[in-house]
């Protein structure tokens, strides 16, 4: 397994923000997500995605909240069933106007607005899940200082900050997604963890 343990410190110069910012990530999502929809995970790569996971979460205690995966994002439903099969609450969201709302180990489910299947039943806001022990994110890219780059809708980044600093936040990719820089605006959540099919990464504070 490879492990690199990344100081934001020492990277500090690399996201700068720019007065083009939002052009410039506007570009770099679009690039990432050609390049997605032309990689395709084999059922290892799968396995192996998931096993990474599941020892990272390893390393925590409690609840664990987890993206629901589109068909051209790294994948999480093995995920859920495994975490599932530990005895651990899993918590799914579901889209509810410009937030989201998590449902603890649902059994039903529709199709949401953005075409990403969404859990039904008794939901609560992030900041409610108080028994959270890590949160799996999705992501285009992480670069080097930890800097995580989303679609652009922002849910994500509200939902880092209405939780405990605590909380693992693990980000699943694709081994070519980390990435030197990524433009970092005010309201961009740092993540502790990259988690892909051949490696993981930790980013550490300074000392």
């Amino acid at each position: 397994m490879l492990w690199l343990k990344i100081t934001r410190f020492e990277y500090a110069c690399v996201s700068m923000p720019t007065p083009n910012t939002q052009e410039t990530k506007q570009s770099l999502r679009k690039s990432l997500q050609e390049t997605r929809r032309s990689t395709k995970l084999g059922s290892f790569d799968v396995e192996q995605l998931t096993k990474r996971a599941i020892f990272e979460l390893s390393k925590t205690t409690g609840d664990v909240a987890i993206y629901m995966s589109l068909p051209e994002e790294p994948p999480t439903l093995d995920l859920i069933a495994e975490v599932r099969k530990l005895g651990r609450n899993v918590w799914l969201p579901r889209v509810n106007n410009t937030d989201l709302l998590w449902v603890k180990n649902p059994e039903d489910f529709n199709i949401g607005a953005y075409g990403i299947k969404e859990p039904q039943g008794e939901a609560k806001l992030a900041k409610e899940l108080t028994q959270l022990g890590a949160i799996i994110l999705p992501g285009l890219a992480v670069d080097v200082n930890a800097t995580r780059l989303g679609k652009g809708k922002g849910f994500y980044d509200r939902v880092l900050e209405q939780l405990n600093t605590n909380v693992k936040r693990i980000v699943l990719l694709f081994d070519a997604e980390f990435i030197l820089e990524i433009p970092k605006e005010p309201h961009d959540q740092p993540i502790h963890t990259i988690a892909t099919p051949y490696r993981s990464i930790h980013f550490t504070k300074p000392d």
